[in-house]
Protein backbone atom coordinates (compact mmCIF):
# COMPACT_ATOMS: atom_id res chain seq x y z
CA UNK A 1 0.00 0.00 0.00
CA UNK A 2 1.58 3.26 -1.09
CA UNK A 3 0.85 5.73 1.55
CA UNK A 4 2.44 8.50 3.50
CA UNK A 5 4.93 7.96 6.19
CA UNK A 6 2.83 10.74 7.90
CA UNK A 7 -0.31 9.37 7.47
CA UNK A 8 1.07 5.64 8.41
CA UNK A 9 2.46 7.47 12.03
CA UNK A 10 -0.88 8.39 12.80
CA UNK A 11 -1.43 6.43 15.45
CA UNK A 12 2.18 6.78 16.92
CA UNK A 13 1.33 10.49 17.34
CA UNK A 14 -2.35 9.87 19.46
CA UNK A 15 0.01 7.00 21.27
CA UNK A 16 2.18 9.64 22.16
CA UNK A 17 -0.27 12.43 22.94
CA UNK A 18 -1.87 9.88 25.12
CA UNK A 19 1.51 9.49 27.22
CA UNK A 20 2.05 13.20 27.84
CA UNK A 21 -1.39 13.70 28.79
CA UNK A 22 -0.68 10.62 31.53
CA UNK A 23 2.93 12.90 32.73
CA UNK A 24 0.66 16.26 32.48
CA UNK A 25 -1.78 14.25 35.10
CA UNK A 26 0.88 12.95 37.29
CA UNK A 27 3.00 15.98 37.56
CA UNK A 28 -0.19 18.08 38.10
CA UNK A 29 0.87 20.24 35.74
CA UNK A 30 -1.70 22.29 32.89
CA UNK A 31 -0.88 22.09 29.62
CA UNK A 32 -3.53 20.17 27.67
CA UNK A 33 -6.92 22.10 27.17
CA UNK A 34 -9.95 20.00 25.71
CA UNK A 35 -11.20 22.80 23.16
CA UNK A 36 -8.03 23.66 21.98
CA UNK A 37 -6.24 20.36 22.03
CA UNK A 38 -9.64 19.28 19.65
CA UNK A 39 -9.51 22.28 17.43
CA UNK A 40 -5.77 21.50 17.02
CA UNK A 41 -6.36 17.55 15.50
CA UNK A 42 -9.33 19.21 13.36
CA UNK A 43 -6.50 21.37 11.46
CA UNK A 44 -4.51 18.36 11.59
CA UNK A 45 -7.13 16.51 10.23
CA UNK A 46 -8.21 18.75 7.42
CA UNK A 47 -5.03 19.45 6.43
CA UNK A 48 -4.13 15.84 6.10
CA UNK A 49 -7.77 15.61 3.85
CA UNK A 50 -6.86 18.94 1.78
CA UNK A 51 -3.31 17.22 1.03
CA UNK A 52 -5.18 14.62 -0.47
CA UNK A 53 -6.00 16.74 -3.36
CA UNK A 54 -3.66 19.60 -3.43
CA UNK A 55 -0.88 16.86 -3.56
CA UNK A 56 -1.98 15.56 -7.11
CA UNK A 57 -0.56 19.48 -8.30
CA UNK A 58 2.14 19.58 -6.13
CA UNK A 59 3.78 16.32 -6.73
CA UNK A 60 2.78 16.57 -10.32
CA UNK A 61 4.88 19.71 -10.83
CA UNK A 62 8.20 18.07 -8.98
CA UNK A 63 7.65 15.34 -11.52
CA UNK A 64 7.18 17.48 -14.69
CA UNK A 65 10.49 19.03 -13.64
CA UNK A 66 12.00 15.63 -12.41
CA UNK A 67 11.23 13.55 -15.95
CA UNK A 68 12.25 16.31 -18.23
CA UNK A 69 14.77 18.93 -16.55
CA UNK A 70 16.85 16.79 -14.17
CA UNK A 71 20.72 17.18 -14.22
CA UNK A 72 21.73 14.08 -12.93
CA UNK A 73 20.01 10.27 -12.28
CA UNK A 74 21.09 9.91 -8.68
CA UNK A 75 20.49 6.34 -7.07
CA UNK A 76 18.75 5.48 -4.12
CA UNK A 77 20.88 4.40 -1.37
CA UNK A 78 21.72 4.88 2.38
CA UNK A 79 24.29 7.71 1.55
CA UNK A 80 22.20 9.98 -0.83
CA UNK A 81 19.22 9.01 1.40
CA UNK A 82 21.17 11.33 4.41
CA UNK A 83 22.16 13.63 1.69
CA UNK A 84 18.55 13.94 0.23
CA UNK A 85 17.62 14.24 3.81
CA UNK A 86 20.04 17.70 5.01
CA UNK A 87 18.91 18.89 1.54
CA UNK A 88 15.39 18.79 2.21
CA UNK A 89 15.97 20.41 5.96
CA UNK A 90 17.45 23.23 4.44
CA UNK A 91 14.71 23.64 1.59
CA UNK A 92 12.41 23.60 4.74
CA UNK A 93 14.10 25.92 6.52
CA UNK A 94 13.88 28.73 4.14
CA UNK A 95 10.49 27.84 3.00
CA UNK A 96 9.47 28.13 6.38
CA UNK A 97 11.36 31.28 6.90
CA UNK A 98 9.76 33.18 3.75
CA UNK A 99 6.27 31.73 5.09
CA UNK A 100 6.86 34.25 8.04
CA UNK A 101 8.27 36.70 5.97
CA UNK A 102 5.67 37.34 2.87
CA UNK A 103 2.42 38.02 4.42
CA UNK A 104 0.10 35.61 1.58
CA UNK A 105 2.82 33.06 2.56
CA UNK A 106 1.83 33.83 6.67
CA UNK A 107 -1.92 33.33 5.90
CA UNK A 108 -1.09 29.41 4.78
CA UNK A 109 1.33 29.40 7.94
CA UNK A 110 -0.35 30.72 10.86
CA UNK A 111 -2.68 28.35 11.69
CA UNK A 112 0.26 26.07 12.86
CA UNK A 113 0.74 29.27 15.46
CA UNK A 114 -2.72 30.04 16.37
CA UNK A 115 -2.29 27.93 20.00
CA UNK A 116 -1.95 29.29 22.69
CA UNK A 117 -1.30 26.51 24.38
CA UNK A 118 2.27 24.28 23.67
CA UNK A 119 1.80 20.75 23.83
CA UNK A 120 1.82 17.77 21.35
CA UNK A 121 -1.05 18.15 19.47
CA UNK A 122 0.12 21.41 18.57
CA UNK A 123 2.46 19.80 16.25
CA UNK A 124 -0.77 18.31 14.23
CA UNK A 125 -2.01 22.06 13.69
CA UNK A 126 -1.43 22.24 10.42
CA UNK A 127 -2.80 24.39 7.50
CA UNK A 128 -5.22 22.90 4.56
CA UNK A 129 -3.35 25.74 2.12
CA UNK A 130 0.44 25.87 3.07
CA UNK A 131 1.62 23.10 0.45
CA UNK A 132 0.16 25.13 -1.91
CA UNK A 133 3.09 27.97 -0.90
CA UNK A 134 5.64 26.13 0.25
CA UNK A 135 6.40 23.18 -2.42
CA UNK A 136 8.47 25.57 -4.74
CA UNK A 137 11.17 26.06 -2.29
CA UNK A 138 11.60 22.11 -2.86
CA UNK A 139 11.58 21.89 -6.65
CA UNK A 140 15.32 22.37 -7.45
CA UNK A 141 15.92 18.41 -5.59
CA UNK A 142 13.92 17.79 -8.81
CA UNK A 143 15.92 19.50 -11.10
CA UNK A 144 19.06 18.01 -9.29
CA UNK A 145 18.02 14.40 -9.96
CA UNK A 146 16.13 13.46 -6.73
CA UNK A 147 13.41 10.93 -7.80
CA UNK A 148 9.76 11.89 -7.03
CA UNK A 149 8.91 8.82 -4.51
CA UNK A 150 12.38 9.11 -2.86
CA UNK A 151 11.64 12.94 -2.04
CA UNK A 152 8.06 12.24 -0.78
CA UNK A 153 8.87 9.64 1.62
CA UNK A 154 12.26 11.27 2.78
CA UNK A 155 10.88 14.99 3.09
CA UNK A 156 8.15 13.16 5.02
CA UNK A 157 10.69 11.95 7.54
CA UNK A 158 12.14 15.59 8.02
CA UNK A 159 8.30 16.25 8.86
CA UNK A 160 7.92 13.60 11.16
CA UNK A 161 10.59 14.74 13.09
CA UNK A 162 9.41 17.63 14.59
CA UNK A 163 6.63 16.58 16.27
CA UNK A 164 8.75 15.39 19.45
CA UNK A 165 9.64 18.81 20.11
CA UNK A 166 5.99 20.38 20.54
CA UNK A 167 6.36 19.77 24.39
CA UNK A 168 7.54 21.63 27.51
CA UNK A 169 8.10 18.71 29.21
CA UNK A 170 11.52 18.23 27.82
CA UNK A 171 13.94 20.74 28.89
CA UNK A 172 17.28 21.53 27.56
CA UNK A 173 19.62 18.62 25.80
CA UNK A 174 22.81 19.71 26.71
CA UNK A 175 25.27 19.41 23.39
CA UNK A 176 22.69 18.41 21.13
CA UNK A 177 21.02 22.12 21.35
CA UNK A 178 24.20 23.01 19.36
CA UNK A 179 23.65 20.59 16.09
CA UNK A 180 19.59 20.08 16.31
CA UNK A 181 15.96 21.12 16.59
CA UNK A 182 15.20 20.61 20.35
CA UNK A 183 12.03 21.52 22.33
CA UNK A 184 13.74 24.56 23.72
CA UNK A 185 14.36 25.60 20.35
CA UNK A 186 11.07 25.39 18.84
CA UNK A 187 9.40 26.87 21.98
CA UNK A 188 11.24 30.10 20.95
CA UNK A 189 9.77 29.95 17.40
CA UNK A 190 6.17 29.26 18.91
CA UNK A 191 6.36 32.03 21.50
CA UNK A 192 4.61 35.42 20.76
CA UNK A 193 7.29 37.53 22.91
CA UNK A 194 9.02 40.42 20.60
CA UNK A 195 12.71 38.76 21.10
CA UNK A 196 11.06 35.64 19.74
CA UNK A 197 9.16 36.57 16.82
CA UNK A 198 10.47 34.81 13.63
CA UNK A 199 13.30 32.82 15.26
CA UNK A 200 14.27 29.31 15.12
CA UNK A 201 12.60 28.24 11.47
CA UNK A 202 15.17 25.23 11.73
CA UNK A 203 12.99 21.48 10.78
CA UNK A 204 15.61 18.60 12.18
CA UNK A 205 18.91 21.05 12.17
CA UNK A 206 19.54 24.32 14.15
CA UNK A 207 22.38 25.02 12.37
CA UNK A 208 20.70 26.36 9.75
CA UNK A 209 19.19 29.21 12.37
CA UNK A 210 22.91 29.45 13.58
CA UNK A 211 24.47 30.19 9.90
CA UNK A 212 21.81 32.88 8.65
CA UNK A 213 21.15 35.01 12.02
CA UNK A 214 17.36 33.49 12.89
CA UNK A 215 18.69 31.90 16.07
CA UNK A 216 17.82 32.85 19.72
CA UNK A 217 18.07 31.02 22.96
CA UNK A 218 15.07 30.18 24.78
CA UNK A 219 15.57 32.69 28.08
CA UNK A 220 12.36 33.42 29.71
CA UNK A 221 9.43 31.22 29.23
CA UNK A 222 7.59 32.17 25.69
CA UNK A 223 4.31 33.29 25.98
CA UNK A 224 2.71 31.21 23.23
CA UNK A 225 0.59 32.45 20.14
CA UNK A 226 0.26 35.11 17.28
CA UNK A 227 0.04 38.68 18.46
CA UNK A 228 -4.02 38.55 17.22
CA UNK A 229 -4.99 35.88 18.41
CA UNK A 230 -7.67 33.89 16.30
CA UNK A 231 -10.35 33.95 19.09
CA UNK A 232 -12.33 30.75 17.92
CA UNK A 233 -12.57 27.10 17.62
CA UNK A 234 -13.26 27.04 14.30
CA UNK A 235 -11.09 25.20 12.30
CA UNK A 236 -12.14 26.46 8.44
CA UNK A 237 -11.85 30.49 10.34
CA UNK A 238 -8.27 29.21 11.28
CA UNK A 239 -7.54 28.56 8.09
CA UNK A 240 -9.07 31.26 6.30
CA UNK A 241 -9.10 34.49 8.77
CA UNK A 242 -5.95 35.74 8.26
CA UNK A 243 -7.12 36.46 4.05
CA UNK A 244 -10.08 38.66 5.23
CA UNK A 245 -8.17 40.41 7.21
CA UNK A 246 -5.78 40.82 4.61
CA UNK A 247 -8.69 41.99 2.31
CA UNK A 248 -10.08 44.19 4.53
CA UNK A 249 -6.33 46.06 4.94
CA UNK A 250 -6.32 45.94 1.17
CA UNK A 251 -9.66 48.05 1.12
CA UNK A 252 -8.15 50.48 3.56
CA UNK A 253 -5.16 51.01 1.87
CA UNK A 254 -4.48 53.33 -0.94
CA UNK A 255 -2.05 53.38 -4.27
CA UNK A 256 -1.18 50.27 -5.74
CA UNK A 257 2.22 49.51 -4.56
CA UNK A 258 1.06 49.66 -0.87
CA UNK A 259 -1.41 47.26 -1.54
CA UNK A 260 1.20 45.05 -3.17
CA UNK A 261 3.21 45.33 0.13
CA UNK A 262 0.22 44.27 2.07
CA UNK A 263 0.43 41.02 0.03
CA UNK A 264 4.09 40.41 -0.31
CA UNK A 265 5.43 42.23 2.10
CA UNK A 266 6.23 40.97 6.50
CA UNK A 267 3.13 40.29 8.48
CA UNK A 268 1.71 43.51 9.74
CA UNK A 269 3.41 45.78 7.19
CA UNK A 270 1.45 49.13 6.84
CA UNK A 271 2.11 52.24 4.38
CA UNK A 272 2.99 55.71 7.11
CA UNK A 273 -0.78 57.51 6.74
CA UNK A 274 -2.14 54.30 8.33
CA UNK A 275 0.02 54.59 11.21
CA UNK A 276 2.78 52.38 9.96
CA UNK A 277 3.75 48.88 10.62
CA UNK A 278 2.13 47.39 13.68
CA UNK A 279 4.32 46.97 16.96
CA UNK A 280 5.03 44.00 18.51
CA UNK A 281 3.04 44.18 21.76
CA UNK A 282 5.25 43.01 25.31
CA UNK A 283 3.59 40.15 26.80
CA UNK A 284 3.78 38.26 30.71
CA UNK A 285 2.96 34.95 31.03
CA UNK A 286 1.67 35.86 34.42
CA UNK A 287 -0.74 37.89 33.39
CA UNK A 288 -1.23 36.93 29.74
CA UNK A 289 -5.13 35.74 29.60
CA UNK A 290 -5.66 32.60 26.65
CA UNK A 291 -9.11 32.31 24.54
CA UNK A 292 -11.68 30.07 26.77
CA UNK A 293 -14.89 29.53 26.49
CA UNK A 294 -16.56 27.03 28.85
CA UNK A 295 -18.73 24.39 28.19
CA UNK A 296 -21.08 22.36 30.12
CA UNK A 297 -20.28 18.46 30.46
CA UNK A 298 -22.93 17.15 28.59
CA UNK A 299 -21.69 19.38 25.73
CA UNK A 300 -17.85 18.75 25.92
CA UNK A 301 -19.28 14.88 26.02
CA UNK A 302 -21.19 14.80 22.85
CA UNK A 303 -18.61 16.64 21.21
CA UNK A 304 -16.15 14.01 22.02
CA UNK A 305 -18.23 11.27 21.18
CA UNK A 306 -18.91 12.43 17.58
CA UNK A 307 -15.29 13.28 17.40
CA UNK A 308 -14.51 9.87 17.92
CA UNK A 309 -16.59 8.71 14.87
CA UNK A 310 -15.15 12.30 12.95
CA UNK A 311 -11.60 10.43 13.85
CA UNK A 312 -12.76 7.13 12.65
CA UNK A 313 -14.28 7.67 9.34
CA UNK A 314 -11.24 10.09 9.00
CA UNK A 315 -8.39 7.74 9.18
CA UNK A 316 -10.65 5.28 6.93
CA UNK A 317 -11.00 7.71 3.82
CA UNK A 318 -6.97 9.02 4.37
CA UNK A 319 -5.99 4.89 4.50
CA UNK A 320 -8.76 3.79 1.45
CA UNK A 321 -9.08 7.02 -0.51
CA UNK A 322 -7.12 5.93 -3.46
CA UNK A 323 -9.71 3.53 -4.52
CA UNK A 324 -12.66 5.42 -4.27
CA UNK A 325 -14.26 7.18 -7.36
CA UNK A 326 -13.94 10.92 -6.98
CA UNK A 327 -17.90 11.86 -6.05
CA UNK A 328 -17.37 9.42 -2.69
CA UNK A 329 -13.89 11.12 -2.05
CA UNK A 330 -15.19 14.71 -2.36
CA UNK A 331 -18.25 13.66 -0.46
CA UNK A 332 -16.43 12.05 2.75
CA UNK A 333 -13.88 15.11 2.63
CA UNK A 334 -16.68 17.50 3.10
CA UNK A 335 -18.51 15.38 5.94
CA UNK A 336 -15.12 15.54 7.86
CA UNK A 337 -14.80 19.40 7.51
CA UNK A 338 -18.76 20.01 7.96
CA UNK A 339 -18.36 17.59 11.56
CA UNK A 340 -15.26 19.61 12.77
CA UNK A 341 -16.70 23.25 11.91
CA UNK A 342 -19.48 21.19 14.39
CA UNK A 343 -17.86 20.58 16.59
CA UNK A 344 -16.25 24.20 16.91
CA UNK A 345 -19.58 25.65 16.59
CA UNK A 346 -20.55 23.67 19.67
CA UNK A 347 -17.66 24.96 21.47
CA UNK A 348 -18.85 28.14 20.81
CA UNK A 349 -22.04 28.15 21.47
CA UNK A 350 -23.39 28.98 18.09
CA UNK A 351 -26.85 28.63 17.88
CA UNK A 352 -26.88 27.29 14.21
CA UNK A 353 -24.04 24.83 14.79
CA UNK A 354 -26.86 23.31 17.15
CA UNK A 355 -29.85 23.41 14.64
CA UNK A 356 -27.62 22.31 11.93
CA UNK A 357 -26.85 19.41 14.13
CA UNK A 358 -29.57 17.02 13.47
CA UNK A 359 -29.22 17.62 9.84
CA UNK A 360 -25.34 16.22 10.08
CA UNK A 361 -26.18 13.53 11.88
CA UNK A 362 -28.85 12.20 9.46
CA UNK A 363 -26.37 12.90 6.79
CA UNK A 364 -23.47 10.70 8.67
CA UNK A 365 -26.45 7.76 8.27
CA UNK A 366 -27.25 8.76 4.88
CA UNK A 367 -23.08 8.36 4.10
CA UNK A 368 -22.55 5.54 5.79
CA UNK A 369 -25.58 3.52 4.06
CA UNK A 370 -24.03 5.32 0.87
CA UNK A 371 -20.92 3.61 1.53
CA UNK A 372 -22.23 -0.11 2.39
CA UNK A 373 -24.76 0.02 -0.42
CA UNK A 374 -23.75 -2.84 -2.16
CA UNK A 375 -22.12 -4.71 1.01
CA UNK A 376 -23.79 -8.11 2.53
CA UNK A 377 -24.28 -6.03 5.99
CA UNK A 378 -26.31 -3.42 5.11
CA UNK A 379 -29.01 -3.96 7.24
CA UNK A 380 -26.83 -4.58 9.97
CA UNK A 381 -25.28 -1.26 9.25
CA UNK A 382 -28.95 0.63 8.45
CA UNK A 383 -29.73 -1.11 12.14
CA UNK A 384 -26.17 0.89 13.67
CA UNK A 385 -26.99 3.64 11.55
CA UNK A 386 -30.35 3.85 13.27
CA UNK A 387 -28.59 3.71 17.11
CA UNK A 388 -26.29 6.39 16.26
CA UNK A 389 -28.80 8.54 14.98
CA UNK A 390 -31.42 8.34 17.33
CA UNK A 391 -28.45 8.31 20.92
CA UNK A 392 -27.35 11.56 19.41
CA UNK A 393 -30.72 13.44 18.77
CA UNK A 394 -31.77 12.56 21.81
CA UNK A 395 -28.56 13.43 23.63
CA UNK A 396 -28.38 16.63 21.41
CA UNK A 397 -31.91 17.79 22.52
CA UNK A 398 -30.98 17.20 26.42
CA UNK A 399 -29.12 20.36 26.25
CA UNK A 400 -31.05 22.23 23.75
CA UNK A 401 -31.28 25.17 26.79
CA UNK A 402 -28.10 26.08 26.40
CA UNK A 403 -28.94 27.41 22.82
CA UNK A 404 -32.15 28.38 23.30
CA UNK A 405 -30.83 32.13 22.62
CA UNK A 406 -31.51 33.73 19.76
CA UNK A 407 -27.94 35.36 19.91
CA UNK A 408 -24.70 33.46 21.06
CA UNK A 409 -25.02 32.37 24.71
CA UNK A 410 -23.02 34.55 27.21
CA UNK A 411 -20.02 32.83 28.83
CA UNK A 412 -21.26 32.57 32.20
CA UNK A 413 -25.12 31.11 31.38
CA UNK A 414 -23.08 28.52 29.06
CA UNK A 415 -20.96 27.54 32.05
CA UNK A 416 -24.20 27.26 34.10
CA UNK A 417 -26.65 25.51 32.01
Amino acid sequence: MNLNPIVLSIPIYFALIGAELLVERLQHKEKYRFHDAITNISCGMTSQISGVFLKVVVVGVYELLYEHFRLFDIPRTWATGLLLFVLADLCYYFAHRYSHEINFFWGGHVVHHQSEDYNLSVALRQSSLQGMFTFMFYLPLAMVGFETSFFVYVSALVTLYQFWIHTELIGKLGPLEWVLNTPSHHRVHHGRNPKYIDKNYAGTFIIWDRLFGTFQEEEETPVYGITTPVRSWNPVWANFGHYFQMAEQLRQTPGFGNKLRVVFGRPGWRPAALGGPYQVPAVEVATYQKYCTTAPATVNWYVFGQYVVLLGVAAVFLFTQKDMTPASRWLVAGWCTWAALACGALFEAKRWGYWLEPLRLAASVGLLLLALQHQPWLGAALAAGGVYLGSSLLWLYSFRRVFASATKVPEAAYAQA
